[in-house]
């Protein structure tokens, strides 16, 4: 069995440094991957919420009968080029303005959150630095 003492005399020089910047770095990776994984489940729940949010405008649309009101102006142009004050307003009031705002600071939420799990998933970096005592 080959074992070999080291004293605070014969260390290397540097050895020190590069020991404590090894850890330095591995800390940085494993940090890199938590983060990753956290902002990776994150993301899947937002796109799962996203989903639900989306079903809430689609039965807010159809219950406000903004659909119907839209149409119009392809069925009767006529009548809302006479009445278009009258129109505008019934377009504006139909219009479900909250579930489309949620659905956009949904997808806003969605989109930082993927961004976020891709950068950290650049900053993680294989394993390379790692050796047996004799080198190999």
């Amino acid at each position: 069995m080959y074992t070999m003492s080291y004293s605070a005399n014969n260390l290397p020089p540097g050895l020190f440094d590069k020991v404590m910047a090894a850890i330095s770095e591995e800390r940085a990776r494993l940090r890199a991957i938590r983060n990753f994984i956290i902002s990776s489940f994150c993301s899947v729940g937002a796109l799962i919420s996203a989903f639900f949010v989306w079903n809430g405008l689609v039965r807010e649309l159809a219950a406000s009968g903004f659909g119907q009101y839209a149409s119009l102006i392809f069925v009767d142009f006529q009548a809302v080029l006479a009445n278009w004050q009258d129109y505008g307003m019934s377009l504006l009031e139909s219009f479900p303005a909250v579930n489309v705002a949620a659905l956009a600071g949904e997808a806003a939420v969605v989109m930082i959150l993927i961004k976020l799990a891709i950068a950290y998933a650049k900053k993680i970096k294989p394993v390379h630095h790692l050796k047996t005592a004799n080198g190999i």
